[in-house]
């Protein structure tokens, strides 16, 4: 049976005045299925008791005789444990974009997730209310042309705003950004926290220096794998073990993910069901 790892982040923040809050990630399951049905991951879930799900893409996989059925299901479940909210990747954005591969399957899929509960959210933002606590979630979804391998520059700070708007700095916003390809430009846009995946960890992860390879074959990419911090004075960079937050970093956090396809191959890399814990700065 396939394995996966539980990777749990605290996060303080000075956005969350009370209660702590705590989030399941999810990206990149790519109709990878554990056990019967998924009931380890379903079960795990159950026992985090998370205050939503997060999904940062790629739940589907984008080929022309793949089922949408697997990740229909895993929706369904899910959103009997918790809120469930999903931004796309680029595997729901070729299905959606490209009907005449796909034809109106995709569609039909999001109608009836969205008859489950589940919020999909392509550049759209939902405030959330949990335990008196207030919450943003907006999903990005970039214009396609940002996962060619050969281009060269990312979306703007103003493109973004015209895709999502801008943040509310009063708010705690999270962004499900699926490529972390461009995390320096949803720093920028104002994110406290930013999740990702699409990278896989890697493939293949070194000591010292992290994954080895992106999607579009490119070596030791930036926000490859992990948490990432920023100040408001300093650039972003890697976490180091144990280093302690003061509360006013934004945060970005790339999963390894659940699944993969095309290449199944993972070195020092374990597939990853990622936990959040937003904790105010006095917990």
């Amino acid at each position: 049976m396939k394995k996966f790892v539980t990777t749990t982040y605290r996060i303080t923040t000075d956005k969350i005045k009370r209660h702590p809050l705590k989030f399941v990630m999810i990206s990149d399951l790519h109709n990878v299925v554990f056990g019967e049905k998924n009931e380890p991951v379903f079960d795990r879930i159950k026992a985090l008791g998370p205050d939503a799900v997060l999904i940062a893409g790629d739940l589907v996989l984008g080929k022309t005789d793949a089922s949408l059925k697997p990740a229909a299901a895993f929706l369904g479940e899910a959103a009997k444990l918790a809120p469930v909210l999903y931004a796309p990747g680029n595997h729901e954005q070729r299905m959606k974009l490209f009907t005449e591969e796909y034809g109106g399957r995709f569609s039909a899929f999001e109608k009836k997730i969205k008859q489950m509960g589940v919020s999909y959210l392509e550049n759209q933002r939902t405030v959330l209310q949990i335990k008196g606590e207030t919450v943003a979630v907006t999903g990005l979804d970039l214009p396609y042309k940002y996962y060619s391998r050969g281009l060269q520059r990312g979306p703007g700070r103003a493109e973004l705003e015209h895709l999502i708007g801008r943040p509310d700095k009063d708010v705690y916003e999270i962004l499900l950004a699926h490529t972390p390809r461009y995390g320096d430009e949803y720093f920028a846009w104002g994110a406290d926290l930013i999740l990702s995946g699409h990278y896989h960890g890697g493939v293949m992860r070194l000591p010292f220096l992290g994954s080895v390879i992106s999607p579009d074959f490119r070596l030791f990419p930036r926000y490859g794998y992990g948490e990432y911090r920023k100040g408001p004075k300093t650039s972003a960079k890697k976490a180091r073990p144990g280093q302690k937050i003061t509360g006013s970093e934004q945060i970005m956090i790339t999963g390894a993910g659940l699944g993969e396809h095309t290449m199944p191959l993972r070195i020092n890399d374990p597939r990853e069901l990622v936990v959040l814990e937003c904790l105010p700065k006095e917990v």
